[in-house]
């Protein structure tokens, strides 16, 4: 079954003039806050023409970001596609960006936050979307932005993000599916493959899905893990992801980590999200291990070197 989500007003109009009237995203704050971590949920924001978010502006980033923050490839993909696209094309990042038009591309920018320019833009919409959650699951951490751009009729593939998201959609339509699994074992297996080494992107496309079509001005929220993916329109697409975690999803992602190492050693595990004060704990954990290993690595290298 899929819902259709398709009204400006429909719980993303602003309460009050007053109370958004400096606000680069515009949220319901008591329809945000019910849905928070648990749906999707329809935004609106003031990027559109945001000059860091033209064309030119776009591939001057993709110019100065390293390598690995880049990935390219075709747009033509199945809307299942387990393990992932390869990255195909080659040349210089801005010439995709410029080209996305009639080079039947899909291209994302991870990490814009790299640039200062794009970091302050990032900080000043995360510090929009905080206020109408503040604290929440143990407050706003980690924030990261991502740019992607898509040709016209491109398919992003059913896939889940640890991070909580707000898509905003800059330039061209776009339909976001957003979905979720009737059995919660089918979600947990999904889950289980990626933490066990898998891809993000999922191995079936769940029955029961809301579709947001997304226009320049428009945006949605999606819960950390929901799956979703993407059909683009009949003109290329500019959208930004603007992204952070809480300290009660950073806790169920380190909790699936453990876990997974768990299975290696054939036992099993409670799934990580049916009890918070477990998942803290198993986060403690691996938190612990990680910091362990991290200072074994340096005394090692400062061994090698003689110090």
């Amino acid at each position: 079954m899929t819902r259709h989500s398709d009204d400006r007003a429909t719980g993303a109009a602003p309460t009050t003039a007053s109370a958004q009237a400096d606000r680069m995203v515009m949220i319901d704050g008591v329809g945000f806050a019910d849905a928070f971590a648990r749906r999707p949920f329809p935004v609106e924001h003031r990027l559109v023409d945001h000059p860091l978010l033209t064309l030119d502006g776009i591939a001057e980033l993709a110019d100065a970001l390293p390598h690995s923050a880049v990935e390219r490839h075709r747009a033509d993909l199945p809307l299942v596609m387990p393990g992932g696209a390869p990255d195909q094309l080659d040349g210089r990042p801005s010439d995709t960006v410029r080209g996305i038009a009639t080079n039947d591309s899909w291209m994302v920018l991870w990490n814009i936050e790299q640039a200062p320019a794009w970091r302050e833009l990032l900080h000043r919409c995360l510090d929009d979307v905080k206020a109408d959650i503040p604290g929440r699951d143990g407050g706003m951490m980690q924030r990261e932005g991502f740019l992607f751009l898509s040709a016209p009729n491109a398919v992003t593939p059913a896939h889940f993000d640890p991070e909580h998201n707000l898509l905003l959609q800059i330039r061209g339509t776009k339909e976001m599916n957003v979905g979720r699994f009737p059995d919660p074992a089918d979600q947990q297996r999904e889950l289980d493959r990626y933490y066990d080494g898998g891809h993000r992107n999922l191995e079936s496309v769940p029955v029961d899905a809301q579709t947001f079509v997304l226009s320049p001005g428009q945006g949605v929220y999606v819960n950390s893990f929901a799956p979703h993916w993407v059909h683009n329109r009949d003109e290329a697409s500019i959208s930004l992801s603007i992204t952070f975690r809480t300290r009660r999803s950073e806790a169920a992602e380190r909790a699936h980590a453990l876990n997974a190492r768990l299975r290696r050693l054939g036992l099993h595990p409670r799934p990580a999200g049916h009890d918070e004060r477990r998942d803290r704990a198993k986060a403690v954990i691996v938190h612990g291990a990680d910091r362990i290993r991290r200072l074994r690595s340096r005394a090692d290298a400062r061994q090698r070197a003689g110090m």
